[in-house]
């Protein structure tokens, strides 16, 4: 009885969650600098190559987002940016951020990019559909 509970109130959240959109600073990182390496939280593997062509679109997410909103790794987010429309579409959570940070996103890209991401914007996004 009380499996079937948290099953229902997982259910619940997840629905909830599905229309919800989140305005968040937003921030890039580069792996292999500043504590990154080229592994992700999710333990997948960033390819160099795949990377540097921009075939890899992957977000980390501030904890709160996982523990509050219901986020999980692999899930495919829809960005919204209206200063760097190249930003925009679909990403997927591939890593978490450091637990002081709170409503942010981190989008991996390679070093050098060509996103002219000039610092730390806001961003709107929710889960795909």
């Amino acid at each position: 009885m009380m499996r079937r509970l948290l099953v229902a109130a997982m259910a619940i959240v997840s629905l909830t969650l599905m229309g919800q959109q989140f305005t968040m600073h937003a921030t890039k990182y580069h792996p292999g600098t500043g504590g990154a390496g080229w592994r992700t939280a999710s333990g997948d593997r960033i390819d160099k190559t795949r990377l540097a062509n921009y075939e890899i679109r992957w977000v980390a997410l501030s904890g709160d987002m996982f523990r509050q909103h219901g986020f999980k790794m692999g899930d495919t987010i829809v960005v919204e940016c209206s200063s760097v429309p190249k930003l925009n579409g679909k990403w997927v959570v591939k890593d978490r951020m450091g637990t002081r940070r709170r409503q942010c996103i981190d989008f991996l890209l390679p070093k050098g990019d060509n996103y002219r991401f000039t610092g730390p914007m806001k961003v709107t996004i929710q889960k795909a559909k």
